[in-house]
């Protein structure tokens, strides 16, 4: 009985220690901050500007207020708020498109 409870302390003190590590960080959910020479366009958002549309991981200049941002879209979330990315932003949606840039091309 006694090795019974050992063993089950062991166990949840290894499941408790490894939790911390399966967490989601914010680069998961939203992407991240690209390179300034690894982007595909600029996007200028201006007072008109309803939404963005943009590929699964592309890397694009965001030119919100003059304030240009590099991000790359590789997160999990499908809709991203530009305030979420560009402090001080308006609230734009950006749309994340999924993209086939890197499937396997399929035989004929």
């Amino acid at each position: 009985m006694k090795r019974t409870i050992i063993a089950a302390a062991l166990i949840a003190t290894g499941v408790l220690a490894a939790a911390p590590s399966y967490a989601l960080t914010r680069g998961d959910v939203l992407g991240e901050a690209g390179k300034a020479d690894s982007f595909t366009r600029t996007i200028h958002v201006t007072p008109n500007t309803r939404y963005i549309n943009v590929e699964e991981s592309e890397t694009v200049n965001l030119d919100v207020n003059g304030q240009t941002t590099t991000w790359k879209f590789d997160g999990i979330k499908p809709v991203v708020n530009l305030r979420e990315i560009v402090p001080g932003a308006p609230s734009v949606n950006v749309y994340v498109e999924p993209s086939d840039r890197f499937e396997p091309n399929s035989a004929p």
